[in-house]
């Protein structure tokens, strides 16, 4: 997930809250509870995002939504990230990739995900 430069964890913390999530700060990571499941939320500060992609990706996303900030979500169930998604697309610019063929808005994500 890429949001603009400057969110923060805390930030992402905060929307989800704000947005009925539960969540525990831990370690850097944010766990996220919601309807029976969990996501973990982490700043991506190795870099792995920006490694993993490709070039056209990478502008891709820039293009978008300029300098970005990468934050890896890891989930137990698809109904819990495109929780967290949803909340966080609510409040910033987002671009998705799903390591699974997309990658773009936010938004565009969570409506194939419903079709």
């Amino acid at each position: 997930m890429y949001v603009p430069h400057d969110v923060v964890i805390e930030e992402i913390q905060d929307r989800l809250l704000a947005h009925g999530i539960s969540t525990d700060f831990r370690d850097g990571r944010i766990a996220a509870s919601y309807a029976g499941s969990i996501a973990w939320i982490e700043p991506d500060v190795e870099g792995e995002l920006e490694r993993e992609g490709e070039p056209d990706e990478l502008a891709l996303v820039e293009g978008l939504i300029g300098r970005w900030n990468a934050f890896v979500v890891d989930y137990r169930t698809i109904e819990v990230a495109d929780t967290v998604v949803a909340a966080i697309c609510g409040r910033w610019p987002c671009v998705v990739d799903n390591d699974d063929g997309f990658i773009g808005w936010a938004m565009d994500y969570l409506k194939r995900r419903v079709k």
